[in-house]
């Protein structure tokens, strides 16, 4: 995950200074589906310096953050990871507004884009939360079940072979699941072109689900 942090802090300082008052018109999104006459109703070059030390700012508070929460809590860093810009884009969008001559109309719009965000951040919070939970194996006569988020059943006639292991099979990308922080949950795809459930707590020793 840190590799992840790196990329994601370098790409927000390099956007920073992406957007110029030159291309604006064509890469800031918002601003190039506009017209010229509402263009000129936005103080683009004070908005830039803005956009720019924000970005800044936001790619280097990102990577110091993520290091320190890492070095207590690596769960808390992967969420801090993707919730944190979400959260800062509110900022972004709220204090952007301001440098727009417009119509309430456009101050609506603004507060549309900000509800956006924030749901988007609670929704992915709360799929973090359900994800960074140990999953809860029920063995019952007729079936096992694993309780949780990318949990599933097995009735008993459908299990026609099994092996313990104390090792993973080699993973090469993630189907459907998760994979942050300590855990890793879902359907993986192993390099031999197989598709396997995980269910995997990095911190508890514990065996795959094949």
């Amino acid at each position: 995950m840190l590799t992840a942090a790196i990329v994601l802090s370098v790409t927000f300082v390099l956007l920073g200074f992406l957007v110029t008052p030159g291309n604006a018109k064509y890469l800031l999104s918002g601003y190039n589906m506009m017209s010229e006459s509402d263009r000129a109703k936005i103080d683009i070059a004070s908005y830039l310096r803005f956009f720019t030390r924000f970005h800044i700012f936001l790619g280097i508070s990102l990577f110091i953050g993520f290091w320190i929460i890492n070095r207590f809590n690596s769960n808390w860093a992967t969420a801090f990871m993707v919730l944190y810009p979400l959260l800062a884009y509110v900022y972004m969008v709220a204090r952007g507004s301001k440098f727009y001559r417009g119509t309430s109309g456009q101050r609506s719009a603004t507060y549309v884009v900000m509800a956006i965000l924030v749901v988007a951040g609670v929704a992915i919070g709360s799929m973090f939360f359900a994800s960074m939970k140990n999953s809860q194996i029920f063995l019952a006569p007729n079936e096992l079940e694993i309780k949780g988020i990318y949990g599933m059943k097995i009735a008993r006639d459908d299990v026609t072979y099994f092996a313990v292991t104390d090792s993973l099979p080699d993973i090469s990308s993630r189907a459907s699941g998760f994979a942050g922080g300590e855990f890793s949950k879902g359907a993986f795809k192993t390099d031999d072109g197989r598709i396997v459930k995980l269910y995997i707590n990095k911190k508890i020793p514990s065996l795959p689900v094949y």
